[in-house]
């Protein structure tokens, strides 16, 4: 493979007035240029719950460079802003999903907002979860089925579900909420199969990620079970390989683990039944990573995940899809 079907950078690293920058996803937009999105910490030590806004920059060379850092949103909850979910609906407009969070355990809530302008600027927030309940989301997730349906994922109390829209983000329903029987559940990701099946992978403490499978869009959904995902408490990115077909999941591959080390991809050529071509992106011993989020752009996948060495940087990785077969 030739060094240029590989690349990788620091595209937020910390700084002096800048502990953390994390959770991320990238969008391509109707330019073809591409518009990433971050939890940027701006002040205090980076805790989940310091002060946070969501902020973007935009690349035109294919992510090996980017421009200026703007504000996507401002933070405007009690804490914070995170969690950047990205999703371009029919209108031609872009959705953005996020957490606004108000207290560190009792009050986080799911909110919507729409661009009408590539992301230059933001229309005003929706509320999709309830008032006086702590409602997370995760990066880089929400799809649309080939129905048209939306699901953005989403947990509370240790149960998982998806909000749903079936009128391009208009209105929202809940899915019921799925939990293993032996333990909790948070941070879904889904992806829906060749046969319309969707498939939702579970975070869990339970040695690796659990799988729940409906057949109706979201509506129901099946009893929990393990997953050959094997690894500790953390979350998973799954989407599929355009030019392929198959699936590619990305998570820590690491069962029993103190950190979140090593950073592998897998392969899944039969709908994620089993999985192989196990490589790690990352296996640095002293350093660890977390919440990868894939962005598919023709045959080369841009990967997002936050490091943890020396203050949490976001890193940007980017491969084509015959890397991951190697």
């Amino acid at each position: 493979m030739n060094e240029q079907d590989t690349f990788e950078l620091f595209v937020a690293p910390v700084g002096p007035q800048n502990p953390r920058n994390s959770e991320a996803e990238i969008l391509q937009l109707n330019d073809g240029s591409l518009l990433l999105g971050w939890t940027e910490f701006y002040a205090e030590d980076g805790a989940d719950h310091g002060p946070a806004r969501i902020s973007g920059k935009i690349s035109t060379d294919g992510g090996r460079t980017w421009g200026k850092k703007y504000t996507l949103i401002e933070n405007d909850g009690g804490c914070n802003v995170m969690e950047v979910n990205f999703l371009r609906l029919n209108t031609g407009d872009i959705a953005l999903f996020y957490c606004q969070k108000n207290s560190e355990s009792k009050d986080c809530r799911i909110m919507m907002r729409t661009s009408d302008d590539e992301g230059k600027t933001w229309g005003p927030a929706k509320q999709l979860s309830p008032d006086n309940m702590y409602t997370g989301l995760t990066n880089g997730r929400c799809i649309r089925l080939r129905t048209g349906r939306i699901l953005l994922e989403a947990w509370e109390g240790g149960d998982s579900y998806c909000c749903l829209s079936d009128d391009d983000g208009k209105t929202w329903h809940d899915s019921p909420r799925v939990r293993p029987a032996k333990g909790d559940c948070y941070e879904p990701a889904c992806v829906e199969l060749k046969d319309g099946t969707v498939m939702m992978l579970l975070r869990t403490g339970l040695g690796g990620q659990y799988r729940s499978l409906s057949k109706d869009g979201g509506e129901t959904w099946s009893e929990p079970a393990p997953t050959p995902l094997v690894g500790t408490a953390a979350p998973v990115s799954i989407s599929r390989i355009p030019t392929t077909g198959d699936l590619l999941a990305i998570w820590n591959h690491n069962p029993g683990a103190e950190k979140r080390n090593p950073l592998t991809a897998a392969i899944s050529r039969d709908e994620g039944e089993t999985w192989e071509h196990f490589r790690n992106l990352e296996e640095t011993p002293d350093d660890a990573w977390a919440y990868p989020a894939v962005t598919w752009v023709g045959d080369r996948a841009l990967i997002t995940y936050f490091n943890y060495k020396g203050g949490l940087s976001l890193k940007l990785k980017s491969a084509t899809a015959a890397w991951f077969y190697e």
